[in-house]
């Protein structure tokens, strides 16, 4: 199948399925924003101290990305991409990244795809980057039509859930911006700026953790004797 036909089925794609591929973001990250308000209340955390940001690829992007596919054969684009739809939780805490992932893991509204957890926190990439991948089921009401009647049916679509810290995500949106702008022959010494730079913003993380524990340290103390926490 060449180029042309691929790209052509994507264009038809999303000119049909537009609209309800952002209205299945939607619902992602609702039910993602319950998962981080029940997280924060159970932790005694500050409301935005987990915040959560979603998107629709673009018709462009998703066209560039079967380009660095290689041109997959598809019939629907979800067979070869699943990040048509994806969503990041941004922590404060490297702790409540994990804390996050388990409340995903046990929800009942978002299914996680068996095996799919790609943990670049605990193992980075050789760029220096960190985060914590999954790829979730969202249950949505899909139109479908059959004998010239729309109908209402069960439909289920893969997701891309993206779990990182607040300078994790900072660094992440830097080198994205800088990733293409970089020349060749400067290739080199810009992966070990960022490799070092996302080293030295690993350590802080942990530090920030460090810092958290000594708060509720403090909290607990407080309760002990008799004080009312902040």
């Amino acid at each position: 199948m060449t180029e042309q036909i691929l790209t052509q089925r994507a264009v038809r794609f999303y000119d049909r399925y537009g609209w309800e591929l952002e209205s299945i973001r939607k619902l992602l990250h609702i039910q993602l924003d319950q998962l981080a308000l029940a997280y924060t209340l159970e932790n005694g955390l500050p409301r935005k101290a987990v915040q959560v940001v979603s998107r629709t690829k673009e018709l462009k992007n998703f066209i560039l990305k079967l380009g660095k596919l290689g041109w997959p054969e598809f019939y629907l684009p979800t067979e070869v991409v699943h990040d048509l739809i994806g969503a990041r939780v941004i922590c404060w805490f490297q702790d409540d990244c994990y804390g996050m992932l388990d409340l995903v893991r046990d929800s009942i509204r978002i299914g996680l795809v068996p095996d799919s957890i790609e943990d670049y926190i605990a193992q980075p990439k050789p760029s220096g980057y960190r985060a914590i991948h999954v790829l979730a089921n969202v249950a949505y009401d899909q139109v479908i039509r059959t004998k010239a009647k729309h109908h209402i049916t069960a439909g289920k679509m893969i997701c891309e859930i993206q779990i990182r810290t607040l300078l994790q995500d900072a660094w992440g949106e830097l080198t994205h911006q800088m990733h293409y702008k970089i020349p060749k022959p400067s290739r080199m010494q810009y992966n070990e700026l960022v490799s070092g730079m996302a080293a030295r913003l690993a350590a802080e993380d942990r530090a920030a953790v460090a810092i958290r524990k000594l708060t509720q340290l403090d909290k607990e103390q407080r309760k002990k004797v008799g004080f009312k926490a902040e």
